[in-house]
């Protein structure tokens, strides 16, 4: 609006639930004339796995008949021009050529031609007597009932807020006026005519957003800037992300061809993530002259409410790399990452909002994800592994994830309405699974693949669970029909409940028949193949296949190093083992965290995907940020025990920990520890009004009700 960036849209939806903004322009006018303009971008058949589109269109509306001089269409004076300076360069994936590390799914970057762009569309300024008008697609949008293309429905989450972020350092530089350690911005930059340089910078961490790009000078130069998350040596490993010393740059990366104007702003037409960028320059018979280059941030605002403080620093190093890989997958959607795949995974989703509801309280993301995964359901009763998604990726492991989330859901918010609108696909759900059961009682195999967990060397599944017949594919069964048995005591629907429960506890008890070793202590995966996996016997702790003693004794095996499993969880199915250890009381957190201390030790500000030494893909993925929510319900012991946290239960597990400070919300308030360990134990609980509960220590059971407790 007259020059000045308003918004950018709409939220990624279906066609069926297509998203719109709402905007108030008001601020951006002024008496008199006003310009309102608009970019639309449709990558075609190359646009990201998450983008589901019907076809290259734009509606703007006013709400009321004052308003409505601003709508689209001919009739109000809207143009249109085809920009023909703009072209999707596609991301060669396939045999790490271009990027490494696999599966390519964002958009593809651009190539653009400079002397065919219509600089300055944005500006009262700019003649549009060459524009065509604009015609109408006659297929009425609609917000409810039929629709001959998109059915409008609101944004359902925050929108995205933009901040400007200078770049830290120039890394390296072959060009003498830029020197290592120099920053874009304060004097102009000007690059010889008939020369080739490179300019490395490093942002420090990795980040994300739209890098402005301003040059003037340099008729027919080309830049081409790459982006990346870490630099790679010879063998494409990265070791630790701040030692540059003979690594180089792998990644996507953006084409300007260059027409000699002056203050010419390029910048991608998607956001790009990246820690490292390189400007590859080279210039033809004019010099060029870099005014400015910078970053604008954009995500969606984190409302962190939450508070942790504890005696061990480590605690805070892992926040903040939690808290950080949060802020930037906050878009439209939780983002699974923000360089290769950019959609919002089911089975990834459940730890992301682990730890984004324990530092926020929001349970805004939580519901739209509920929604649109349900929207995305199958005939089969599957949902697709993510959503959005213009192809159809399913692992029905992430069906039964799907349902756990309701479960987590339910304890945090209580809301039997919505919980009701989803009974039936619960059982939609299960219906699939008893397809799969053998003879034998286990899950056995899917035509879909029925990932687990990331395994090493590498892939979802293990050599023992690939073709079902697994103890942790029929866990995982079980362990979700405990948590739905538990939505339906809640619903009402006992005689349901009570078969899902009966149910859950037959698949556990088959799994300890023909898997658990007495000899050894835990489980084999598969009772016809020889392989020991930790996350069967994590499993096992959770769905009452055993006593409470039996389960103690297991999950000291499950923790002892010296238990020879043939695999052991990835940082993902942490998940399951810190749910384990808060069921049993057994297990040091803090000694749990060996991996995330790995992470920070290998120079990296983020969560990764795997393990480090895996040599993870994506340095930014959330579904490992989830240590901050065991922070609270396994350190600090915080558990709701009845839907809508209406009560809690507090048994803290501080290992060695000296005091825990803790701030956690709820739906009903913030809840506050100040304890300490030293000696006696002392400190004070502080519940919200409405809530009740219990403290547990040393085997003793103390009532609490609101307001503050001393202890």
């Amino acid at each position: 609006v007259n020059g000045r960036e308003v918004a950018y849209g709409p939220q990624l939806g279906d066609v069926l639930h297509w998203r719109y903004e709402t905007l108030d322009l008001a601020p951006f006018l002024k008496k008199g004339v006003n310009l309102i303009a608009a970019e639309v971008m449709n990558w075609g058949a190359d646009r990201a796995f998450g983008i589901v589109s019907f076809r290259t269109a734009f509606m703007l509306q006013g709400h009321s008949e004052p308003e409505c001089i601003v709508n689209s269409g001919s009739s109000n004076g809207w143009k249109v021009l085809k920009n023909e300076a703009i072209f999707e360069r596609e991301v060669v994936w396939r045999g790490g050529t271009e990027i490494i590390g696999g599966f390519y799914a964002a958009n593809p970057t651009d190539s653009i031609a400079a002397a065919k762009y219509p600089w300055g569309w944005q500006e009262m300024t700019y003649d549009d007597g060459d524009w065509k008008k604009s015609e109408a697609l006659y297929m009425k949008p609609l917000t409810a009932g039929a629709s001959h293309a998109w059915t409008l429905q609101p944004r359902t989450t925050a929108r995205q807020v933009d901040e400007k972020q200078p770049f830290t350092r120039v890394a390296r530089s072959d060009l003498k006026a830029v020197a290592v350690g120099a920053v874009f911005g304060k004097k102009p930059i000007e690059v010889p005519a008939r020369s080739r340089h490179k300019i490395l910078i490093d942002q420090g961490e990795v980040t994300l957003g739209y890098p402005k790009l301003q040059v003037s000078g340099g008729k027919n130069t080309t830049i081409k800037i790459k982006y990346s998350e870490a630099l790679y040596n010879a063998n494409n490993q990265k070791g630790n992300r701040n030692d540059l010393t003979g690594k180089t740059i792998k990644g996507i990366s953006d084409v300007y061809f260059l027409d000699g104007g002056k203050n010419r702003v390029f910048q991608p037409i998607w956001f790009r993530a990246f820690r490292f960028i390189e400007l590859d320059i080279t210039t033809a018979d004019e010099p060029l002259v870099i005014e400015d280059y910078y970053n604008m941030y954009s995500a969606s605002p984190i409302p962190v409410v939450a508070s942790f403080e504890t005696s061990n620093p480590l605690y805070a190093q892992v926040w903040d790399i939690c808290w950080r890989t949060l802020r930037l997958c906050a878009q439209d959607n939780l983002m699974s990452d923000i360089y290769y795949e950019t959609m919002q995974y089911v089975g990834d989703l459940r730890p992301h909002l682990m730890a984004y509801t324990a530092l926020t309280g929001d349970l805004t993301y939580f519901r739209s994800a509920m929604e649109q995964f349900n929207n995305s359901r199958l005939p089969d009763g599957n949902i697709p592994s993510c959503y959005p998604l213009k192809a159809t990726f399913v692992h029905p492991t992430y069906s039964l994830i799907w349902i756990d989330m309701l479960h987590d859901l339910m304890m945090l918010n209580g809301e039997k309405d919505l919980l009701k609108s989803y009974t039936g696909e619960i059982q939609e759900v299960f219906d699939y699974y008893e397809t799969l059961v053998n003879e034998n009682g286990l899950v056995g195999k899917s035509a879909y693949p029925m990932f687990i967990d990331w395994y090493v060397p590498k892939g979802g599944n293990s050599v023992a669970n690939k073709e079902g017949n697994s103890a942790i594919l029929t866990l995982n069964y079980a362990y979700t029909l405990g948590k739905a048995a538990e939505i339906l005591d809640y619903l009402g629907q006992g005689e349901k409940a009570a078969f899902y429960r009966t149910e859950g506890r037959k698949y556990a008890e088959i799994v300890r028949k023909l898997c658990f070793d007495p000899a050894r202590g835990v489980y084999l995966d598969n009772p016809e193949v020889e392989f020991y996996d930790q996350r069967a016997s994590i499993l096992a702790v959770l769905t009452g296949a055993h006593s409470e003693k039996e389960n103690k004794v297991l999950m000291e095996k499950v923790l002892d190093e010296a238990t020879a499993f043939d695999s052991r969880a990835n940082l993902f199915y942490y998940v399951y083992l810190f749910e384990a250890m808060e069921k049993t009381g057994v297990g040091d957190f803090t000694k749990e965290l060996k991996p995330w201390q790995d992470i920070i030790a290998a120079g990296m500000k983020a969560t990764p995907e795997k393990r480090i030494e895996q040599n993870p893909r994506s340095e930014v993925h959330p579904w490992t940020a989830h240590p901050v929510h065991f922070y609270y319900s396994l350190v600090a012991g915080i558990r709701p025990t009845s839907p809508g946290f209406a009560t809690v239960r507090i048994a803290p597990q501080p290992g060695d920990l000296k005091f825990i400070k803790a701030k956690y919300p709820t739906p009903r308030g913030m809840i506050e520890l100040d304890l300490r360990f030293e000696g006696k134990l002392m400190g004070t609980i502080t519940l919200p009004a409405g809530m009740q509960g219990e403290w547990v220590w040393e085997g003793k059971t103390v009532p609490l009700k609101a307001g503050e407790t001393t202890l």
